[in-house]
């Protein structure tokens, strides 16, 4: 089963629906969930101490809190993370909390990791100390001279689009999807926030060692700094999206050496930069 490919993360509500104002009735509909996340991390013996809140779809927590601790910095690699604590077996946590567990020898400060992140589910990440500090995370990474097909580039939305469960019954919900070269589906992730969407497929990369591997990250909203500065710290080569780019995450992706091509829809491609990587 493709991570992300079950059925959860919806709830029915009863709604009062109008047809062309000359009637109504009550019915049901699905609607997206979106409830709080208290992302804790333990180290040992110690007490947990609270890292971030953040607004999301319970669906896929514990890559969730991966992917958004390896965007941070705050853990680097896949031994950094030792377990969860709080999640079920689908890897949600019931309470909406949940725990981190890491190896000793990552170093962690208390009191600047309580900056006391909020995210919620529009804004993505909120109080960085400054965009330089994620150019300098990034800058040292290699990027490959992998290349992909624009023939594959433009069957990516709409595999990702046939495995968006919660999308199918909402209509209300981003998402984020992992593919090779060859545009096989390995991953895929759905939110009520696009940053989400993507922390969770990182943290699926992180956890399955793929981190800096030739892959391509298809999403389903427009491309912002914060898409593309998640894409490279994963070593993701190549980003496609269905909408538009902001003006720094095309900066950004040409300064990292990351292919980003919006727009992808149908027969077309519009490509901001390292297109050499599109044959």
């Amino acid at each position: 089963m493709i991570p992300g490919d079950f059925k959860c993360g919806s709830i029915t509500k009863s709604v009062i629906k109008y047809t062309g104002m000359s009637g109504h009735s009550s019915t049901t509909d699905s609607v997206a969930v979106e409830a709080p996340l208290d992302i804790m991390v333990r180290k040992g013996s110690s007490e947990p101490f609270h890292i971030a809140y953040i607004m999301r779809t319970p669906v896929m927590d514990n890559y969730l809190s991966a992917g958004f601790l390896f965007s941070e910095g705050i853990i680097r690699s896949r031994s950094d993370i030792l377990g969860f604590e709080g999640i079920d077996f689908n890897g949600v946590s019931a309470k909406n909390s949940l725990t981190v567990l890491v190896a000793d020898d990552v170093p962690l400060d208390q009191k600047e990791m309580q900056r006391q992140f909020f995210v919620n589910s529009s804004c993505g990440i909120c109080g960085k100390a400054s965009i330089n500090e994620i150019f300098m995370r990034t800058s040292g990474l290699q990027r490959s001279e992998c290349t992909i097909r624009a023939e594959t580039i433009l069957l990516l939305p709409k595999i990702m689009r046939e495995h968006q469960n919660i999308f199918s019954k909402t209509g209300g919900i981003h998402a984020a999807a992992l593919f090779s070269l060859q545009g096989d589906l390995m991953a895929l992730a759905e939110d009520i926030g696009r940053h989400n969407a993507v922390d969770k497929i990182v943290g699926y990369m992180l956890l399955n060692g793929l981190i800096n591997h030739d892959l391509a990250l298809q999403v389903s909203g427009r491309v912002g700094f914060e898409i593309a500065q998640k894409a490279a710290l994963a070593g993701i080569p190549i980003i496609s999206s269905i909408s538009a780019p902001s003006s720094l995450a095309i900066e950004t992706c040409e300064t990292l050496g990351l292919t980003l091509a919006c727009f992808v829809r149908e027969d077309r491609i519009s490509v901001y930069s390292y297109g050499q990587r599109i044959l």
